[in-house]
């Protein structure tokens, strides 16, 4: 900068400048959201891998769960999902990806891994907690329902 210029010039120049910088930041700053927005959302619509062994019951992914075989209470497949009272914590992308802990009607609280609005749904009890998993396929929801089958029925 000149020394000559005036001092209200070089305030103009230095608002300039400083407003370039915060222009940067927030392009920066909405680049991590939208890159943050994406891998979530990538993240949920990823359905889980379920590993399912003589003792335990592993649910990968976004609220999923490790529980013993021996903790399972009950054990269903049903065609129907309870009516959704309210989502407690977790995501619901238009309903072709839930994940979290929802209010189901009659049940309470319920760890819900759905990926599709159709059937059928496993349903498991813990004692404390309900746990419900679908996936897009219906095969691969029953495949899973009968491997649990094998496992809960052998204890």
């Amino acid at each position: 900068m000149d020394g000559n210029q005036p001092i209200s010039e070089k305030m103009n120049v230095e608002r300039q400048r400083m407003g370039k910088q915060n222009q940067k930041i927030r392009y920066m700053v909405n680049i991590a959201v939208i890159l943050a927005l994406a891998i979530l959302f990538y993240i949920g619509v990823r359905p889980p891998h379920v590993e399912v062994s003589d003792s335990y019951v592993k649910i990968s992914g976004m609220y999923g769960v490790e529980l013993r075989v021996m903790d399972i209470r009950s054990l269903e497949l049903k065609d129907t999902l309870p009516e959704i009272q309210a989502r407690t914590n977790g995501m619901d992308l238009f309903g072709f990806a839930r994940r979290g802990i929802y209010e189901l009607e009659g049940l309470g609280r319920t760890r819900l891994i759905s990926f599709s609005y159709g059937g059928p749904f496993i349903y498991m009890n813990t004692g404390n907690e309900w746990i419900i998993i679908n996936f897009k396929n219906p095969e691969a929801t029953e495949e899973l329902y009968d491997k649990l089958e094998q496992v809960v029925n052998e204890i």
